[in-house]
């Protein structure tokens, strides 16, 4: 449970820089992008929103599956940092995530705390997300058929020329302008105030348009889905900003559509504008639901701008924008999942500090080289030594030139303090102190783990070590 939990961290700590980053530069690249069509915003907002959830995650896997390779390459290079620089791979190793993973640690505490809010956080929103849908599904259980005014009507014919199809038309008493619902069979939802004939038919046939492009875009799914996936980052100050633009931008797409059933961008513009002030006159304040209506975002004045901006013919132009906006935000995405936070365990921190390779010397000689290395948090590695040492004056010292390699089969650690059991039956006992960063000092504490009173009395003396890069 706690490496899940480290995880979720990770994942959160990870999510709130990147997610940053990918929609500061997605901001940057709207701006450039200003008069360029509104659907081509739109796909790139909805690519911002993709990069968001998948970096984040992709980081978070790529620690897992190469957690003890990243652990055991971080504590190298800090260890070597003061004696000799690690060894240069070729290829692309200024853009590898292992050299560029820092461990965070976090008290066991603070990171279940986190980890339990995190998940009571995604349980409410996801509570959340089934409300709202279950009453966008009661609004739309609600509608009824009603007969069309000749005004209605004739509009809804026009509108079927953009649809290329039939066009199911309900009326709704709880919505108070036209919206759409569904994704399977999706049907257009009109309020009562349409059926009086109270508004005219050039009218009618803008706000029929907008709400028919909805549907041939199929924006009720897809705006289910933005909601769906957003979810795990909904901690994010910059999620809302994300998907707000989304929809924005989606209003924007649905207008350059619509507006072409109109004589000009102009009319278009005096019908929305006619809509609006029918629309929000004593409107009451509306619920949340998924509906995708004509007045659900506050840009009217954008969309009016845009629609106006529609006659200049700026296709070759914004779509060089537009692919350069990708290519940026991609590159940024691939630059960010680069570089990592991730949240190690308190013993397996401790443990980082003494992995490497570590030597003793007598007399220029080496006769004592340790090496350790980290696997899932615990210190594994082998001692190669001679095989016979000597006593002299409270000092272990090598007595013969024959070597001998053994597995170190146990460790402990505590602080600076690392005890190690090296062989087999006959397992020597040691306690390897950290001084400095690459030196310590190494006791022969007793021939078993489990040493007897009667065991002969150990030097007093340590070993003095030094760690240095692989393969010296």
């Amino acid at each position: 449970m706690q490496t899940i939990n480290r995880m979720i961290v990770s994942y959160l700590l990870n999510s709130f820089w990147q997610i940053t980053v990918i929609a500061a530069v997605v901001l940057l690249c709207s701006m450039f992008l200003r008069r360029v069509p509104g659907r081509y915003k739109h796909n790139l907002w909805v690519v911002c929103l993709g990069t968001c959830v998948l970096v984040p995650a992709a980081t978070v896997l790529m620690q897992v599956r190469g957690g003890p390779r990243f652990e055991a390459r971080s504590a190298q290079v800090a260890g070597l940092a003061e004696h000799a620089a690690p060894p240069r791979r070729g290829g692309w190793s200024w853009l590898s995530f292992g050299s560029r993973n820092r461990p965070v640690q976090f008290g066991s505490a603070l990171v279940d705390a986190l980890a339990f809010l995190y998940l009571a956080l995604l349980i409410f929103r996801g509570l959340r997300l089934g409300w709202v849908y279950r009453r966008t599904s009661r609004i739309r259980n609600r509608a009824y058929e009603r007969v069309l005014p000749p005004t209605l009507a004739r509009a809804a014919e026009r509108c079927r020329s953009l649809l290329a199809g039939p066009i199911t038309l309900l009326c709704s008493d709880e919505i108070m302008s036209p919206a759409t619902l569904g994704w399977s069979k999706p049907v257009l939802l009109v309020p009562s105030d349409f059926f009086t004939g109270e508004i005219s038919e050039e009218d009618t046939i803008a706000a029929l348009a907008h709400e028919v492009a909805h549907i041939r875009r199929q924006d009720f799914l897809l705006n289910v889905f933005y909601e769906a996936i957003s979810v795990p980052l909904c901690f994010h100050p910059a999620t809302r900003l994300i998907k707000a633009r989304i929809a924005q931008t989606r209003e924007l797409a649905c207008d350059e559509m619509a507006a072409r059933l109109l004589p000009s961008g102009k009319h278009y513009a005096h019908s929305l504008l006619r809509i609006a002030q029918t629309v929000f006159a004593g409107a009451p304040p509306t619920k949340s639901n998924y509906a995708m209506g004509l007045f659900d975002t506050q840009v009217l004045e954008e969309r009016i701008m845009n629609i106006l901006r529609m006659n200049k013919d700026v296709r070759g132009p914004s779509r060089t924008r537009t692919l350069a906006a990708f290519a940026l935000v991609c590159v940024v995405s691939l630059l960010t999942s680069a570089f990592s936070l991730r949240v190690a365990d308190a013993n397996s921190t401790d443990s980082q500090r003494f992995v490497g390779t570590w030597v003793t010397k007598y007399k220029g000689q080496t006769f004592i080289t340790m090496k350790l290395q980290s696997r899932n948090g615990v210190l594994v590695g082998t001692c190669n030594h001679v095989d016979r040492v000597s006593d002299v004056d409270g000092e272990l010292i090598p007595s013969s030139d024959q070597f001998v390699d053994q597995d170190i089969v146990q460790t402990k650690v505590s602080g600076n303090k690392l005890e190690l059991w090296i062989g087999g039956h006959d397992s020597i006992h040691v306690e390897f102190t950290l001084k400095s960063a690459n030196e310590a000092d190494v006791m022969m504490v007793g021939d078993q783990p489990n040493g007897g009173p009667d065991q002969a009395p150990l030097p007093k003396k340590p070993w003095h070590f030094q760690r240095v890069a692989e393969g010296r």
